[in-house]
């Protein structure tokens, strides 16, 4: 997932725009997510600013994730935001990669802005019900038979207050 930059270099403030697709699979180490079979589509532009070559576009792909309240796959589109400044120098500032003067490597910024943006919580709806912490039915296919009065352990001695208080 190179860039050819070399063209770029020579003609400052023009914008070069790029686009191509590949299996996750060539990002590296990716089989502990669940977009590892998909397809990874980057697309934008780069310019040379007279210092540092800029590169900006998006990164699209999907997977299949669970939802996080009842396990149900839920397919999720991924669309990240790739944004990048490379530089040559020596000593190059902190908010800069380096490339070799020939090309620019995307893999790696690539793997690690899918990584880094990976979604903290999926939901299957909005309003989904989750799981019975009892018997573990999926609760959107309807109630479970579990008791609903059963209550925490914990709160049973607050549960006897409140009966006591009742008798009085």
């Amino acid at each position: 997932m190179k860039l050819q930059v070399e063209e770029a270099l020579k003609e400052m403030g023009k914008y070069f725009p790029f686009s191509f697709e590949r299996p996750a699979a060539e990002l590296g180490d990716v089989d502990d997510f669940p977009w590892k079979d998909a397809t990874v589509a980057v697309e934008g532009t780069y310019c040379f600013d007279g210092n540092h070559l800029l590169v900006e576009g998006t990164i699209r792909t999907s997977g299949m994730y669970p939802c996080s309240r009842c396990l149900t796959p839920v397919s999720v589109d991924r669309n990240e935001t790739l944004s990048e400044v490379y530089g040559t120098e020596a000593e190059l500032p902190e908010d800069v990669l380096p490339y070799n003067g020939e090309y620019i490597d995307l893999t790696e910024t690539i793997r690690e802005t899918l990584i880094l943006s990976e979604p903290m919580r999926v939901l299957c709806r909005p309003d989904c019900k989750g799981l019975c912490p009892q018997c573990g039915a999926n609760l959107n296919e309807g109630p479970c038979s579990c008791p609903t009065d059963k209550i925490d352990p914990r709160l049973e001695a607050l549960a006897q207050l409140l009966r006591s208080k009742e008798k009085h």
